[in-house]
């Protein structure tokens, strides 16, 4: 099982977003943790290829912070 960590931040200007400049500085070897291997993995496997359900779940991550941005204007 995969564990998917984001880091989120709100920007007086930009509102809530996923800050992936953090992402790679705190988490070097990725942001996907593997419960059973106990490694974190990247997102990005290189030339266009995601992990599993990255781009699913962070679309539905950002439509969720755009929202919250909407009510926080």
């Amino acid at each position: 099982m995969n564990q998917y960590h984001y880091v989120v931040v709100f920007d007086e200007q930009e509102g809530w977003r996923i800050c992936s400049w953090t992402e790679e500085a705190k988490f070097p070897d990725g942001t996907i943790y593997n419960t059973e291997t106990g490694a974190w993995e990247s997102g990005y496997q290189g030339e266009g290829i995601f992990f599993d359900r990255e781009c699913e779940i962070t679309s539905q991550l950002t439509i969720a912070l755009d929202k919250l941005t909407k009510v926080s204007a």
